[in-house]
């Protein structure tokens, strides 16, 4: 289980910016991301993100970590079948989630008061994962 000192470190409000790889779901370019990761009873975190791209939102999620656990919600309209995996790896917490869509990993880590966030994706899932966001955030 993650120890819940780990994740209440992430929490606070994040606003950075971010560069997009071309993927099946959005063209490469660069956007705005703010991340609001807070706790929740029992040791859940919930994160919430925005991107805006251009001055509009281009997605929106909604993410909890409950335990090793994990589910995540956007505006893509996707519901996830089944929770993915979150565990800590070199001081980063990584999120894994598959579907018959692919497999995804989100990559948050905190070094002082700076926030990264490295996405990588795989479609098919057992394909080999390429690159799909860099992130940088200042705490708000």
């Amino acid at each position: 289980m993650i120890g819940t000192s780990k994740l209440l470190a992430l929490c606070g409000t994040w606003i950075g910016s971010e560069q997009l790889l071309e993927t099946a779901w959005t063209p490469a370019g660069t956007a705005d991301g703010e991340f609001a990761i807070s706790a929740a009873p029992s040791g859940v975190i919930v994160i919430d993100y925005a991107e805006t791209r251009d001055g509009s939102t281009a997605l929106s999620g909604h993410g909890v970590v409950a335990g090793d656990g994990w589910w995540w919600f956007d505006s893509y309209g996707f519901v996830p079948a089944e929770p993915g995996i979150a565990r800590w790896g070199q001081d980063t917490l990584e999120l894994e989630r598959r579907s018959e869509r692919g497999r995804t990993v989100m990559r948050l880590g905190l070094r002082g008061q700076t926030l990264s966030c490295e996405i990588v994706s795989a479609v098919p899932a057992d394909a080999e994962l390429a690159l799909m966001l860099i992130g940088r955030y200042e705490r708000s």
